[in-house]
C-alpha cells in the first residue's frame, strides 16, 4: 500500500513538473529539499525527462528546509530578542 501511495505522489509530481518544464521551455530541472532524497522519485525523473538536464544533490545532502531554519537560528543566537517583543513581518528577509 505504501508503494502505491508513493507512486501516486510521484506520478503527480512528475506530470506537473514536466508540464512546467515544457511551458517555460526549461533547459534544466533542479530537484531540492527533503523530497530530493527519494530514490524512486529521482530515478523516474531521470527516466521521463527528455532533453532536460536533471540536477539533484547527493542523497546525504538532501535535507528539509527545517534544517536551514535551525542553522539560521543557531548563527543568530547571539543577537537574541525577547520573544514577547517579536512581531510578524511577511516581507522579512534572512541575511543582507
Amino acid at each position: 500500500m505504501a508503494a502505491e501511495v508513493q507512486q501516486a505522489i510521484i506520478d503527480v509530481l512528475i506530470k506537473k513538473t514536466i508540464k512546467a518544464v515544457k511551458d517555460f521551455n526549461a533547459k534544466s530541472l533542479i530537484l531540492g529539499g527533503g523530497v530530493s532524497a527519494n530514490q524512486e522519485l529521482r530515478k523516474q525523473f531521470k527516466e521521463k525527462l527528455e532533453g532536460v538536464d536533471f540536477i539533484a544533490p547527493k542523497p546525504n545532502l538532501s535535507t528539509d528546509n527545517g534544517l536551514m531554519i535551525g542553522i539560521t537560528a543557531f548563527y543568530h543566537k547571539k543577537n537574541t530578542v525577547d520573544w514577547k517583543k517579536i512581531q510578524a513581518d511577511g516581507n522579512l528577509r534572512i541575511g543582507k
